[in-house]
């Protein structure tokens, strides 16, 4: 493992990214390979491409574009798929392929919605991210982490809220919750006592990044709220969806003021970028990484395989860092359980009595209700 290809044992991987952990300037970027895992020879939580381009044929088998069956096409890869329906659809302003493009679209942008919607009920997935806040978390830190995401789903806000966890998404609000970049400048703290001159930051904090949008996210009247995802149509969500137009997307709201984020974080003196179930497909996302290599004290470490993550390698860069094994030590599931150091005692401790606060607070209320 590692970017020259040297053995390691799995206590010196724990032990280099405990190392990690405590660094103050630690981001992770989570790609779609986090939301889906394989159990008994079946895929759980949100499919990948593969998975997502069999079940669309599966149940379209004759989908055909300007007469053209499609199945079997595009490397079985349904974001190219839509990538060149979207291509027609640009190039139907100067002569009418496909009368019914915009329609088709919109059937595989449902199609995709409604597989993110049924992933979610993925109990197996959810713990994997659970047990990696739990792990990630340190009493000794002063700063958020933050976790900078491609993913349209909600496996993090998830994870986080059963916790306990505090983050902020870029919303402020409760009752009409509204997407505010500048959020992402506050700090929770552990005591709000005004005769004190230091508050302690609450350790336990997370800045969470969707950089593609969300399922949950709506666009009304040029600004963004957070909705349930039932409540939400597909002309008002906020996701990249890959089209000719993708790259262009990320200078528009709010995707400028997230990879603003994201960058702003990353150039940080000292700044760690944990990389996990991402492919490094997107050229505006690998941009930013790339400009977080002119910072000299920037380090990278990347949890996969592949031909983009193969070229990094071939950088001969000291400060990037690529694991990736036989026994797949890069899935999210392994780095996880087995990557990652074990979860602190004073963290453990704390989530053990959760449940028992729980109970008190339930039996005030029954006391409350004779």
């Amino acid at each position: 493992m590692g970017s020259e290809e040297k053995e390691i044992t799995q206590e010196t991987l724990q032990a280099d990214m405990a190392k990690y952990l405590q660094m103050d300037n630690l981001s992770f970027l989570v790609g779609a390979g986090c939301s889906s895992n394989i159990v008994e020879g079946k895929e759980t939580g949100i499919p990948l491409m593969r998975g997502l381009y069999d079940s669309f044929f599966e149940e379209n088998p004759d989908f055909t574009v300007a007469g053209v069956k499609f199945n079997g096409k595009y490397d079985y890869n349904l974001e190219k798929m839509l990538e060149t329906m979207g291509a027609i659809a640009v190039a139907n302003q100067v002569k009418e392929i496909e009368p019914d493009i915009d329609a088709k679209i919109k059937s595989v942008r449902d199609f995709i919605r409604d597989k993110i919607k049924a992933g979610l009920e993925s109990q197996y997935v959810k713990e994997i991210y659970k047990l990696f806040y739990a792990k990630i978390t340190q009493r000794s830190r002063k700063s958020p982490i933050s976790i900078f995401t491609t993913n349209y789903d909600l496996f993090n806000e998830i994870a986080l809220d059963e916790l306990g966890f505090p983050y902020n998404n870029g919303f402020s609000g409760s009752f009409r919750r509204k997407f505010n970049p500048v959020s992402y400048n506050y700090m929770y703290v552990e005591n709000m006592n005004l005769t004190r001159d230091v508050w302690e930051r609450v350790s336990s904090f997370f800045n969470l990044v969707k950089l593609h949008g969300s399922i949950s996210w709506l666009c009304k009247e040029n600004e963004i709220w957070e909705r349930h995802y039932s409540d939400i149509q597909d002309s008002e969500t906020v996701m990249i969806y890959p089209t000719p137009m993708k790259d262009r997307s990320t200078l528009m709201e709010p995707y400028s003021d997230l990879f603003r984020t994201m960058e702003n974080r990353i150039v940080q003196k000292n700044s760690v970028l944990v990389v996990i179930g991402y492919s490094f497909g997107d050229d505006h996302i690998n941009r930013i990484i790339l400009n977080g290599l002119a910072v000299p004290s920037f380090r990278l470490v990347v949890f996969g395989t592949g031909e983009n993550i193969s070229r990094l390698t071939k950088l001969g860069d000291s400060r990037i860092t690529v694991y990736n094994s036989d026994d797949r030590i890069h899935y999210f599931n392994n780095f996880v359980e087995k990557a990652l150091p074990p979860i602190h005692p004073d963290v453990n401790e704390e989530l053990k009595l959760k449940p028992v606060s729980a109970s008190i607070t339930e039996f005030e209320g029954m006391k409350l209700n004779e």
